[in-house]
């Protein structure tokens, strides 16, 4: 699915209101204050001049700020279309990958006569690409209907121990990870959520926990009581890290940190910002917390807890 291309009408507008005020700006000042009349019109009235004065000032002013917004708006614009081609490319490798692997063992086992274990081993393989597609596609149809999804979520009092138990299971076999690879310690405490809603949360965060991991994966995941009436879930990792400047940033849709450790990684920088606003359609949030590159994050979304009785 390609991204919505950004209107480039925003622009064009600004660029068209800038130039009309200029010219009406240039012609104003050059005719009315500079000019032999305005000279003679100024010794015999002063309200004229003060108006003229002022009307220019106005237009000046007018045309400083039209000229920031401009070259705001086309700062955005010009990040949104590389975030964009980012995502483009992004999606591409992804969807290349595992099909290409699909390729490449169906052919070797339609042409030569397989052990039963190689063939047992190949069909796991082919699977794990098949559930890499599918999260794939899962991932850019939640970001695409996200305001739809919102509307349609049904809040109710949910145990989050097992959904914490549940999530950990399906990152632990997508990734074929042993038990200690994520360490689960949560409190017996119940969460009000739509449990669709908060199952797409976990799995987007411990994937992410995962995937900017280093060789050896050791994810924590903390539930605990944060306050009056919430519920905090704390997901940490020792891995990659993020920089402090990009701490809010990599909530943003098509956003991904620019450095070498993450740029290996692949994804298609949507994860966090669906993260992001299915928590806020929750009525929780989510944030993020490294003292570093290198040094490991932390991703800590918060829930209101059920109220009980």
């Amino acid at each position: 699915m390609r991204p919505k291309a950004p209107s480039v009408a925003p622009p064009i507008i600004w660029g068209v209101l800038l130039i009309l005020a200029t010219i009406v700006l240039t012609v104003f000042w050059n005719v009315a204050i500079v000019s032999d009349w305005f000279r003679q019109t100024m010794a015999t009235s002063r309200p004229l001049f003060w108006t003229l004065l002022i009307g220019g000032l106005v237009l000046f002013t007018t045309v400083i700020t039209g000229l920031v917004l401009f070259i705001v708006s086309l700062a955005r614009q010009i990040v949104l279309n590389r975030r964009q081609q980012n995502f483009i490319d992004s999606v591409t490798h992804e969807l290349k990958s595992p099909l290409t692997s699909l390729k490449l063992h169906l052919q070797t086992m339609e042409m030569r006569e397989l052990e039963p274990a190689v063939r047992q081993e190949f069909t796991r393989l082919m699977l794990a690409d098949v559930e890499r597609l599918d999260a794939l596609i899962d991932h850019v149809l939640e970001a695409a209907h996200m305001d739809t999804r919102l509307r349609r979520q049904e809040l109710q009092d949910v145990e989050l121990g097992p959904q914490l138990e549940a999530a950990i299971a399906i990152i632990r076999r997508r990734h074929q990870l042993p038990p200690e690879a994520i360490a689960l310690d949560a409190h017996p405490v119940r969460v009000r959520t739509d449990p669709a809603s908060l199952e797409i949360v976990l799995l987007n965060l411990l994937e992410n926990a995962v995937k900017y991991s280093r060789e050896e994966v050791r994810v924590g995941v903390r539930a605990f009581r944060a306050g009056e009436g919430e519920v905090a879930v704390a997901i940490s990792d020792a891995g990659v890290g993020i920089p402090q400047n990009q701490l809010k940033r990599v909530f943003h849709r098509f956003h991904r940190v620019g450095n070498e450790l993450t740029r290996i990684r692949t994804g298609t920088g949507l994860g966090l910002y669906i993260v992001k606003e299915t928590l806020r359609g929750l009525g929780g949030r989510v944030e993020a917390f490294s003292a570093g590159e290198n040094q490991g994050s932390v991703f800590t979304l918060t829930l209101p807890e059920a109220k009980h009785g």
